[in-house]
This record gives structure tokens, sequence and C-alpha cells, in this order.
């Protein structure tokens, strides 16, 4: 006694099985989207119809399909990193830090720091051997800039004389790859071509990446804590931070070290690099970044910030030049 089917047993105006085979064929094909398919069908054999049609049949014969399921990037398990085997420059943490930390910098500091506009994030990259340390800082937080900062710090050891292959380790964050297996897939080769490779952390875990997060707490006791109260434009920003910097790699004795300074571990254990890489620059990522030209497209978002300061620029002219005129018809 249970209910039948209700469908009509005969649908007049139902597409025809060899229109409904020529869809199938399609999808199979090419895996796209009823929309899509409509514009197939109009290109390669001038049939017009409706994409909600197409959909009616891609479901009704979804049970005949042959697509092949889609299966997720594979990304692997975390290779082992042996910190205390490394050499000089084999493994290199990197890592970015927020300046404006509120556990570190009183609210007067954190108000001087943004009633002068200092730049907000400091990228550091640190040798696991020697506690040598590479710093620049950025106003935005972004990929374009985190892979600014990978080509700086190559450029800056490959011209010094570090030749070993370096093994870059970082955390998820977005601006160093993050969920996106694409960008590490591009940023993996675009690193493979200076003998690098790159390792992600597992999520949530700092200690994989101890010794440069614990710099972090160094430069806020050294620096930015006893410091920045005393610093009143960019240009003293820089040219402290570049102080600094030399201080941590040339001057200041690290325990871990025996005492001595990365730049005397370095020249104990690696004489050949060049004595000028401990003078270290810190740059703005942000100037860079625009003309880092148009690779895989990461280029646009800063490119749009240049052109808009090219804008700005011009429209102060125009309204000097315009005011100009009124005084002098005055």
């Amino acid at each position: 006694m249970k209910d039948g089917s209700k469908a009509p047993h005969r649908v007049h105006n139902k597409t025809s099985a060899g229109i409904e085979a020529r869809i199938l064929e399609l999808r199979e094909k090419t895996r796209y989207g009823p929309v899509r398919l409509k514009d197939e069908l109009e290109a390669l054999d001038g049939l017009t119809m409706s994409e909600h049609t197409i959909r009616n049949i891609l479901r009704r014969n979804r049970t005949h399909s042959k697509l092949k399921p889609h299966k997720p990037h594979k990304k692997g398990s975390r290779p082992y990193v042996d910190w205390y085997q490394a050499k000089a420059f084999e493994i290199v943490q990197i890592d970015l830090k927020y300046v404006v930390d509120q556990k570190a910098l009183t609210l007067e500091q954190i108000r001087h720091f943004h009633s002068k506009q200092f730049p907000l994030y400091q990228w550091t990259a640190l040798d696991v051997n020697s506690r040598f340390k590479l710093m620049a800082y950025s106003d935005q937080k972004s990929w374009t800039n985190g892979l600014t900062f990978f080509l700086w710090v190559l450029s800056w050891l490959r011209s010094h004389g570090v030749s070993v292959p370096i093994v870059f380790t970082v955390d998820r964050g977005e601006e160093f790859g993050g969920k996106s297996w694409l960008k590490l897939i591009e940023l993996r080769k675009l690193l493979s071509g200076f003998g690098c490779s790159i390792i992600q952390n597992h999520a949530a875990s700092p200690q994989e990446n101890a010794h440069v997060e614990r710099s972090h707490r160094t430069d806020d006791e050294e620096f930015y804590i006893p410091r920045l109260l005393s610093i009143h434009s960019q240009k003293d920003f820089f040219l402290e931070a570049m102080h600094y910097l030399y201080y941590y790699n040339a001057v200041r004795k690290h325990s871990s070290l025996q005492r001595r300074s990365p730049w005397e571990h370095l020249v104990a254990n690696s004489p050949e690099l060049d004595a000028k890489i401990r003078f270290v620059p810190p740059i703005l990522l942000d100037n860079i970044a625009v003309q880092l030209g148009d690779w895989s497209g990461y280029h646009l978002l800063a490119q749009y910030q240049k052109d808009r300061r090219k804008y700005k620029i011009f429209f102060i002219y125009y309204h000097c030049f315009f005011l100009y005129l009124i005084l002098m018809f005055k």
C-alpha cells in the first residue's frame, strides 16, 4: 500500500538524451559548473540553454558522473630541525613582532609611539648558531612585505660570503604564506633558486622558533623600553635601531655563546665572512615592496599604494600652486 512516485511518466519539454549526453561529456572533460557549461555549449555547439536546466541535468546524473574526487593538498609533517648541530646560518628563524606590545610598553610610551607614527611591525631573522640578527620594519603586515623581507635577508647574507644552504623556519602567519599552500609552493620555488628552503612550524607552537621569540624580549628590555621616549622622529628611530642592531650583533655578550658576541662567534667559526656583514641597516619594507615588480601579482596592493602616494603628492603641489596664484592676484 506504499505510495508510488508522483513524478509524471512523460515530460514533453524534457531535454533530449543526445543533449544531456553532450552536457555530461563536457562536464567530465572540463569540470565546469552550469554557468560555464552554458557558455561552452553556445561556443562549441551553438546550443542556447538555461543554466538552471543544465544544473538539473547534472543533479539527475550525479550518480553516473565519472569525475575524480578532489584531493586536498598534502602538507606533510614538519621536518626535524637539529639546532645544536647546525653551523652558522644553516638554520635561520624568522618572525614578526608587533612593536606596540601592551605587556612590555607603558601607556605613555604607546602614545608617544603612535604620535610619532613609527612603524608598527618589526621583522626579525635570527641565526640559530651565532644569534646574529637582521631586522626590518613596516607599517603593514602583508604577504608582499614578507616576501620582500625574505629577499632582503637572502641578498644581505649571500652578498657577504654566506654560501651554505639556509633553512628558514616560520610560523603560520599569513605574512609568511599561512594557510595558502599556493603561496608556500611559490615561495619554496623562489627560495630554492638561492639554495634555501622553508619549514612551517606547527600551529600555536612558538617554542619551535624559541631563539627569535626570546630575542624579542631582549629588544623590549634593551631598546624600546629605555630608548623609545627619547626618539622624536622616524629618522632618529631608524638610526637608533641601527645602533641597537650593531650593539646586539657586535658588542652584546650572549650567555649561550660563552659570553661572546655573535660577531666574535662568527669570526671564530666562519672567518671567510665579509666583516661588513655586521653593519646591518634596518630597512622600511613598505618603500621597497612597491618596487618589487609583478611577481605572481602580489605587488598589486603595494603598487596601488605607490600610485596613491603619487596622486597625493600631485594634489599637494596643485593646492600650493593654486594658493600661489590667489596671492599673486591679490
